[in-house]
């Protein structure tokens, strides 16, 4: 078992240095070194089917739990209608037409309705964590993102409701009728939504009780499972619970944190104060911290996924149904394309859309757990698995490489559609900006108050690590204030020198920071060095500046960090009145 542990975590680091090197992606790395290693020690691992399927139950909620809590509440809002098209409604047609279309095309096989009805509910299952790992590493619109991410986290939905209760009973030989479905799919859906609320509120109240980090991040992960787990008892979806679960957590957590949250004017510094005071122990910087360990234990998750199918699987299999394998990657392939076409047309999105959502269709280890519940008595269910995982193996392989091909190609359209779409929707901007606008500023230099702007920081930073957009800060302090005037005219040069699309706080007495969103190092030293010049001309004081640029590994804390290394420098040394700290 030790070397097993040892051999995951050496998987998993490789795979992160083969990602950080040359840009091949988490899934497809572990993929890779999984199958290496099994043909290297292929004694490593023995597992009985049992075993391997329990292994499997048990890793889903670790492999869903990361794509949930990466998942924005207010964009699921914002773009509802086409993540309702792509992962609810493109599903059901799809499998329609597949169940269709697949009897004229392998002809030698007579499949069921139910069978055919399950192994293409199988194949719409998509993996997340291979698309955002490819995603992450371009720019891309938000939106595009925002689409892939939720489709593939609510088309797991769709598919698990339409496999264990209406193909495996077909399977099974229960009649299954219109009235009989909607039945179900009532009592799915409401079943599962209620257990999925009582379970996050219980965790919302012992999140309340215990403030200790190891403590929350267990708690969370004791919502996902004790969900999943209630639900999978009565027999209704798990992994619809345990959605759920974890965005009813967020909605009250992010409720709690609202910075109005009993009025909508707040009159004086005190009721500020006081406001901040009620803030819970979990804060939104505490919660998004969360996800970086969730992100690194739903890899965990899916190594040891993918090591244990890399020891078991049998490559015979996938060569003796090596035609029906194809087969089905061809018309699941299609099938997609025209779906994600007739949405793209729908919507007036721009076409080459089209082919990276698409390609963002990767199956994963969801399939494969889903492949293993197939009753034994099934006489397809061999047939059924290599299918499965030829088809995982596949589009992993084909559309993730293709996928980045095509980024790589079209990477100066997609900063265009970047540029066109911030002009049209401001969206979490202009959110930031009318709530920090109803909260009252600092008197003299209009500045946004110390909460505020790290409320702000905070948003940015997620924005800007998740989307991999640039974002600068300049930290700055007044010295040799010469009169009362000095802190309201230095605002006045701030204001006029930078963009609506930036944020001016203070966070001390003679210190302030400005938050320079979609700019590079360079960019903020030319406003650095633009802010000293007109200071200079108009004011008799003195200005020093510390800057740093955000990068992926950055929290709250590291931030403020190099920015007061910086600025310490630049205040204490001599000359250079302008420092940067990476």
């Amino acid at each position: 078992m030790l070397t097993l542990v040892a051999l995951l975590l050496i998987i998993i680091l490789l795979s992160r240095v083969l990602e950080e090197s040359i840009k091949l992606p988490t899934t497809l790395s572990i993929i890779i070194l999984s199958f290496g290693f099994s043909f290297i020690f292929p004694n490593l691992l023995t597992l009985t089917h049992e075993k391997f399927d329990e292994i499997l139950y048990l890793m889903l909620p670790m492999i869903l739990l990361p794509d949930i809590l990466n998942i924005s509440i207010k964009e699921l809002k914002e773009h509802m209608k086409e993540i309702f098209y792509l992962a609810f409604l493109a599903v059901i047609v799809s499998i329609g037409i597949a169940v269709f279309i697949t009897p004229y095309i392998l002809v030698d096989i007579q499949w069921s309705i139910g069978a055919l009805i399950a192994l293409f509910s199988m194949l719409m299952a998509t993996d997340a964590i291979t698309v955002s790992s490819v995603m992450s590493k371009f720019k891309l619109p938000e939106r595009l993102k925002i689409y892939a991410e939720s489709e593939s986290l609510f088309n797991d939905v769709t598919s698990l409701i339409i496999f264990y209760f209406i193909a495996l009973p077909l399977l099974n030989g229960t009649q299954i009728t219109i009235l009989s479905v909607n039945f179900i799919l009532l009592k799915v859906l409401s079943l599962s939504l209620i257990i999925g609320i009582i379970v996050a509120f219980i965790g919302y109240v012992f999140i309340k009780i215990l403030k200790e980090t190891l403590e929350q991040f267990i708690i969370i992960y004791l919502v996902a499972i004790s969900s999943f787990m209630l639900a999978e008892h009565f027999h209704i979806s798990g992994i619809l619970a345990i959605v759920t679960s974890i965005i009813f957590f967020k909605i009250l957590l992010e409720r709690e944190n609202s910075l109005i949250q009993t009025k909508e004017k707040i009159l004086n510094e005190k009721s500020i104060l006081e406001l901040i005071k009620k803030i819970p122990a979990m804060t939104k910087r505490g919660f998004r911290e969360y996800k970086k360990e969730a992100d690194f234990i739903g890899i965990f998750a899916n190594a040891i996924v993918f090591i244990i199918i890399a020891n078991i699987i049998h490559m015979d299999n996938l060569l003796l149904y090596y035609k029906e394998i194809l087969a089905i990657f061809a018309i699941t392939t299609l099938i997609r394309y025209a779906s994600i076409f007739s949405m793209i047309k729908t919507f007036k999105l721009p076409l080459r859309w089209t082919q990276t959502l698409t390609l963002a269709g990767s199956k994963g280890a969801l399939a494969i757990i889903m492949s293993h519940s197939l009753p034994d008595a099934f006489i397809y269910k061999d047939m059924f698995i290599a299918i499965v995982i030829g088809n995982v193996l596949l589009s992993t392989f084909i559309y993730t490489l293709l996928l980045i091909v095509h980024i790589n190609r079209h990477q100066k359209a997609y900063s265009k559609d970047i540029l066109e779409l911030n002009a049209k929707e401001i969206s979490s901007d202009e959110y930031i900006k009318s709530l920090a606008n109803i909260l009252k500023k600092d008197n003299e230099t209009d500045a946004y108050n110390k909460p505020f702007i790290e409320e702000i920081l905070t948003h940015e930073l997620a924005r800007s690590q998740r989307y991999q957009s640039q974002l600068s800060i300049l930290s700055f302090k007044i010295v040799k204030a010469q009169n009362e005037n000095t802190f309201r005219e230095v605002g006045e040069i701030v204001i006029e020198q930078t963009r609506t699309n930036d944020y001016f706080g203070k966070t001390a007495d003679t210190e302030f920071i400005i938050l320079a969103s979609n700019t590079s190092i360079s960019g903020a030293v030319t406003l650095a060095e633009k802010l000293l010049s007109k200071s200079n001309e108009l004011l008799d004081t003195e200005l020093f500046f510390g800057l740093t640029q955000v990068s992926n590994t950055d929290t709250l804390e590291s931030i403020y960090e190099k920015l007061e290394d910086a600025l310490s420098r630049a205040v204490n040394g001599e000359g250079e009145k302008i420092e940067i700290e990476v």
